[in-house]
């Protein structure tokens, strides 16, 4: 008997590769206790021996927020903050006064031109006319830098707009906050890159049920989540398994400005027709049942073989 994955295309992060999942959820990275670890170790987040232990990196806390450790004899634009850097006492978290705003996917420019979607006070240096315009309404969409990505080790650009947009989920960890997602994000894409030998995470953009999109390989480079496809259509993950249950109303809706953002922008027709992922590939029930059943409601899923 043939069984039917309920694998993304083996997208997933795999629960009981090393059993390292906890720990990487939390930011940490599973290695032999007799290496240095500023943060500290833990105990029980890791598999392997009983000297294999979740090391905590002391500089998460700042990269969270969109900061940088680093001397605090070097310039830092936007001040430096203590007490969320690992290292001596003059290492601290420097805030680049437009990281911010950067963080969320925006740009700090003055408030005189055009911004489409609207400004947002607070999130930019400068004068006070200086504000941070967001690229799209009605969703946060956190930069790789945000969240921490590795450089892709190479990318195609694609022909847009597409006229084909993809919704899976990642079967693996869901997460409700930034911290808890941007974890979940750097280890799927260490999953895709070093495990699967990918270039870059798989995804164009992830979803997590804190409401906030998280950029994967973006708006503009060929994909490795839809087989078949990666080159004509874009898609978005939502983080966690959706089998039996939706994600949040706050991730729905994420999901749904996230596709209104990109034909805004360009990126997409508005004639787009939407599919689940099991739609185009017969042997995953990805994005899930419960999933699967709310996007077939939505105006522009479509039922034709694309």
């Amino acid at each position: 008997m043939m069984w039917k994955t309920i694998v993304c295309l083996a997208l997933l992060v795999p629960l009981a590769s090393g059993n390292d999942a906890p720990c990487t959820a939390i930011g940490g990275t599973c290695q032999d206790d007799s290496m240095s670890c500023s943060g500290g170790y833990e105990s029980g987040f890791c598999g392997g021996g009983v000297n294999r232990r979740c090391c905590k990196q002391e500089d998460a806390t700042c990269v969270s927020i969109g900061g940088t450790c680093q001397d605090d004899s070097l310039s830092c634009s936007g001040g430096y903050e203590s007490g969320l850097c690992g290292g001596g006492v003059n290492r601290k978290c420097c805030k680049e006064e437009d990281a911010p705003c950067v963080s969320i996917g925006g740009t700090c420019q003055d408030d005189s031109l055009s911004c489409s979607a609207g400004y947002e006070s607070g999130l930019c240096g400068g004068g006070v006319n200086r504000k941070c315009c967001k690229l799209c309404s009605g969703v946060k969409i956190y930069s790789r830098a945000s969240w921490g990505a590795k450089a892709p080790k190479s990318s195609t650009i694609m022909s847009t707009p597409v006229s084909l947009f993809f919704v899976h989920h990642t079967v693996g960890s869901s997460c409700n906050d930034f911290t808890s997602c941007a974890a979940v994000m750097r280890s799927i894409q260490n999953y895709h890159m070093d495990i699967k030998g990918w270039s870059d995470i798989g995804y164009s953009f992830l979803v997590g049920e804190d409401g906030a999109v998280y950029e994967g390989r973006g708006w503009n480079k060929v994909g490795a989540h839809t087989q078949g496809y990666n080159s004509r259509g874009l898609a978005a993950s939502v983080m966690g398994n959706f089998m039996n249950r939706k994600p949040n109303t706050a991730a729905l809706n994420a999901m749904k400005n996230l596709i209104q953002c990109g034909i805004s922008r360009g990126y997409i027709t508005s004639t787009y027709k939407l599919y689940g992922h099991r739609d185009v590939v017969s042997t995953t029930t990805c994005p899930g049942d419960a999933l699967y059943q709310e996007i077939k409601t939505w105006p522009h899923y479509s039922t034709q073989t694309p």
